[in-house]
């Protein structure tokens, strides 16, 4: 395991996911496949994870790989169409907040685990 690209990695995780991601971005990505620009946020939101993980691993497939499946798990969290089809569990409402698929501690879970197999299996 390459501890110290792990620990670079979730640095660079976190400044993306927080510092990166405009309050605009946070808001508009759930909107993927209702509206075009929704779609667009989204991708954008997930470029700038895989160019931060490509620039830190210098390894231009773990940029793909963490880009990637960034986009999938945060359109699996956030998407307004998933929340269309699942309302009993997406769509509902808790103490006046959207609930999404699952939340923001799978949420960041799911990206956690999969720099722990790039810093383990790709590089």
């Amino acid at each position: 395991m390459h501890w110290h690209l792990f620990v670079l990695l979730l640095a660079g995780h976190y400044l993306a996911d927080f510092a990166l991601q405009t309050q605009y971005m946070a808001e508009n990505k759930a909107t993927v496949f209702k509206k075009a620009l929704g779609f667009h946020v989204l991708t954008a939101h997930a470029f700038i994870h895989g160019l931060v993980a490509a620039v830190i691993s210098r390894h231009y497939t773990v940029g793909i790989i963490v880009g990637l499946s960034h986009w999938v798990i945060d359109f699996l969290k956030a998407s307004e169409l998933i929340d269309d089809r699942f309302p009993h569990t997406a769509g509902a409402r808790r103490n006046g907040q959207k609930v999404g698929l699952y939340g923001i501690n799978i949420d960041q879970t799911l990206h956690i685990l999969v720099l722990l197999f790039v810093a383990q299996f790709v590089v």
